[in-house]
């Protein structure tokens, strides 16, 4: 439940493996939670796309995911992969950190529920590197304990 003052909310945080989801949580994600405005999509709706749009033959990396409901709406998301970076001179494999909250639920602690919830889980080990892709995911991951590394500014 999240309250800042106003109505009380409860939301419902489902941990799923992307390559194991259902059609309502595929088509949620891939309208609903995205960044029409951007001209790129997020790594995880790229994804998503390769495993049920255009399914891409081959095994594919598991990718934990927190899909945060309220009622019958999804209201964010937050994912996780393994992903091979460089960090201070030395290859090293990362953890990524990737969410999205409908605007209208911003500011309400929604993405650091998903990823409090990803940790609970077991998903995403913060004293491992934690790489992060876009600036304001920082507070959340270093709110949450995660050791963050800022791979890419845009």
């Amino acid at each position: 439940m999240v309250g800042h003052g106003g109505p009380t909310m409860e939301f419902v945080i489902k941990i799923k493996d992307i390559n194991k989801l259902g059609l309502i949580d595929v088509t949620a994600i891939m309208s609903r939670l995205s960044w029409p405005d951007s001209g790129s999509s997020s790594s995880i709706q790229k994804e998503l796309h390769k495993r049920y749009v255009e399914p891409t033959p081959g095994p594919h990396p598991e990718m934990a995911i927190a899909l945060i409901w309220l009622d019958d709406t999804l209201v964010g998301w937050v994912g996780t992969r393994l992903w091979p970076e460089k960090f201070k001179g030395r290859d090293v494999t990362a953890q990524t950190v990737e969410c999205f909250t409908d605007p209208e639920y911003r500011r309400r602690g929604i993405a650091r529920l998903g990823l409090q919830a990803l940790m609970s889980a077991g998903k995403l080990n913060a004293s491992d590197i934690v790489s992060v892709y876009a600036p304001e995911v920082i507070n959340i991951a270093k709110n949450c304990g995660c050791r963050i590394v800022l791979l890419c500014e845009s």
